[in-house]
């Protein structure tokens, strides 16, 4: 009687990491569909993390017990992780080619500002140092 009752614990713990891996898993999907529906345009950095974490609990799952369905979950959640780093390397920007380059004059140019006052290359000359920060995203 002692035996069973002290195999229940270690198979429910190996049973809790499962889920909590494959549940880590999909809350990275999940996070980022959130992310999209809300308009937050950033990398999903947090994607291929979460996954990658649901693959060390999948691996102490099937460390407690080996069944065919944890070797299916631990394939699953690898390729996973897999594709959500592939992703995340395809979202990389471009390298940049621009006529912008160190020892170069700056190009003419003219833009607003955030309050719709103008912006030339003129207010950048003079006797104080200036920084110009030039935003390259893609969505």
């Amino acid at each position: 009687m002692t035996s069973s009752s002290s195999a229940a614990p270690h198979r429910f713990r190996g049973r809790l990491f499962l889920l909590l891996g494959l549940g880590l898993a999909v809350l990275g999907v999940v996070a980022y569909v959130v992310q999209i529906s809300l308009q937050r345009l950033m990398a999903p950095w947090y994607m291929p993390t979460l996954a990658s974490l649901g693959v060390v609990l999948v691996v102490m799952s099937l460390l407690e017990r080996r069944t065919v369905w944890r070797v299916f979950a631990l394939l699953a959640v690898v390729l996973l992780a897999g594709v959500e780093l592939a992703f995340l390397y395809a979202l990389r920007l471009p390298p940049y080619t621009g006529p912008i380059a160190v020892g170069r004059p700056f190009p003419a140019f003219e833009t607003r500002r955030a309050d719709g006052t103008p912006f030339t290359q003129r207010d950048l000359a003079g006797d104080r140092n200036n920084v110009l920060v030039f935003f390259r995203g893609r969505w």
